[in-house]
């Protein structure tokens, strides 16, 4: 086994205790195991890095446009990509703002990527990565046919899209959308991609 260095970035409930299960399962996984292998997360948030307690999506989503918003947090998350990552996942928010890095120079320190529910691609459509790239849809979004973003999105060549039966924010436990058998099935998804 090789050293994996890995990259999540956050929706828009930042740093949470959501986050951290999902951490403590990622690198409680095989690669972190090994004697001869080491797992490195770096974390992106909208928060620059500060633990966030909120009631509910509402409250979370009022703080991330007041505190950061689209355009920024797609900045930042650029930014923060300028060193060599095997996986880079996001989620919602994150997801967004990874999918337009994925088409900035940062893109070339990446091997792969995978987006978790990403609600605002559809103003990004133009965008092409050319990094292996995996997008997992919840079964609706507000803004867009999931079906229809998943055939279009298919065409782009590094590009495999998905939808599942769960909703938008079912990897997020403080998400009121969160599954799971959804999130179990889908972190053995991200643990095979880092075996």
């Amino acid at each position: 086994m090789t050293d994996k260095n890995i990259a999540v970035i956050t929706d828009i409930f930042g740093l949470c205790s959501g986050l951290d299960r999902l951490l403590q399962d990622l690198s409680g996984q095989p690669v972190n195991q090994a004697g001869d292998a080491t797992l490195t997360i770096t974390l992106i948030d909208p928060y620059q890095q500060q633990r966030q307690q909120f009631k509910d999506e509402q409250q979370a989503y009022s703080a991330y446009i007041d505190q950061c918003g689209h355009d920024n947090f797609a900045s930042n998350v650029a930014r923060a990509l300028e060193t060599p990552v095997d996986l880079v996942i996001g989620f919602s928010a994150g997801a967004s703002a990874l999918w337009r890095a994925l088409s900035t120079p940062a893109a070339a320190n990446i091997k792969q990527a995978v987006l978790f529910y990403p609600g605002q691609i559809y103003q990004h459509l133009k965008l092409t990565p050319e990094v292996t790239t995996t997008l997992i849809f919840g079964a609706t979004e507000p803004h867009f046919d999931v079906d229809a973003m998943v055939a279009l999105l298919q065409q782009k060549p590094a590009v495999s899209a998905f939808k599942t039966c769960y909703q938008h924010g079912f990897m997020n436990p403080p998400s009121a959308n969160f599954n799971e058998a959804g999130y179990r099935d889908y972190l053995g998804m991200l643990q095979n991609k880092l075996s």
